[in-house]
């Protein structure tokens, strides 16, 4: 018989998953950051390839830019930042099958271009693992010295804060975005969410209203729900100029629209002014409405 206790656990943590997947289903269409870009891929896939270098904008100091906490040299040792075999099995409690936490395809089979200035990764929340991992899909080398390791070794899951905390904390997607890119981007930014305005500024009106809509609401989330992170004070300053583009964008989209709902409405109101006046007349003829065996008085017939 299932302990009532386990079967407990077990509902809240589907739930808990269930949340996650619908943060990537939300976030994963989001675009115009600075240093990432997300592809969704399935209900329980989000692929992120990051910048490998921050480049200095032209004017603006670099050390405007980085992270105060010192990055660590790349590459890593790979215990230091993969998932050990044994631990794998343990999670995943196929032990007796030699089985880990493998991804859906290996890295090798990977069709998704990246630039060789980029890193891509996987964030995924199988159902059959209950939680989420992360994978390096491309230049692994760069992060992890993998040396003398097989070429398995290449789709371990990594050791990150944000997922190893997935049972005891409150852990979001854009968590374990933060901690890839001050992970993959030398040096790292401090601020992870930093925006590309002019991605925004670039696209069509109308996809400038969504997009920035959609920009607002996530950079909402990780006010509301990171904490006092030290990047909080950059995503707020990056909120208020994304909100003062969202609003501006859709005034401008409604003075356009407004001329064409109008010229749509024109005929229509000009057949209600006429209509009136029809009616009126109808009203007013003598002996109209006239129905047979029905006693009428003069009031009604002549209108006195």
């Amino acid at each position: 018989m299932t302990n009532p206790f386990t079967q407990e656990r077990e509902k809240a943590e589907k739930k808990r998953l269930q949340a996650f997947l619908g943060e990537i289903l939300r976030v994963g269409a989001i675009k115009g950051f600075q240093y990432f870009t997300l592809y969704l891929r399935g209900r329980e896939e989000l692929l992120c390839s990051i910048i490998n270098e921050l480049k200095p904008e032209a004017g603006v100091p670099l050390s405007t830019h980085i992270c105060t906490e010192k990055s660590s040299d790349l590459p890593l040792n790979k215990s230091s930042l993969m998932l050990s075999i044994g631990t794998q099995q343990r999670l995943s409690g196929l032990a007796h099958m030699n089985i880990g936490l493998p991804p859906a395809s290996p890295s090798d089979k990977e069709i998704t271009p990246v630039s060789s200035d980029q890193t891509l990764f996987l964030i995924a929340g199988y159902a059959r693992y209950n939680c989420p991992y992360v994978w390096i899909r491309s230049h692994h080398h760069r992060l992890v010295n993998l040396t003398h390791a097989s070429s398995a070794d290449k789709d371990n899951p990594l050791k990150l804060n944000a997922t190893n905390n997935w049972g005891r904390e409150e852990v979001h997607l854009w968590d374990i975005l933060a901690e890839l890119v001050h992970l993959c981007t030398v040096p790292a930014p401090r601020n992870p969410f930093a925006v590309d305005l002019v991605y925004f500024q670039q696209l069509p009106l109308a996809d400038q209203v969504t997009s920035t809509g959609a920009m607002v609401w996530l950079l909402q989330q990780v006010l509301k729900r990171s904490g006092n992170k030290e990047y909080t004070g950059k995503v707020f300053e990056d909120l208020h100029d994304v909100t003062k583009l969202h609003f501006h964008s859709l005034q401008q989209w409604a003075r356009e629209k407004m001329p064409q709902q109008q010229q749509q409405r024109a005929p229509g109101q000009q057949q209600q002014q006429r209509a009136p006046g029809q009616q009126q007349q109808q009203q007013q003829a003598p002996g109209a409405g006239y129905r047979p065996g029905v006693q009428r008085g003069p009031t009604a017939v002549y209108g006195y």
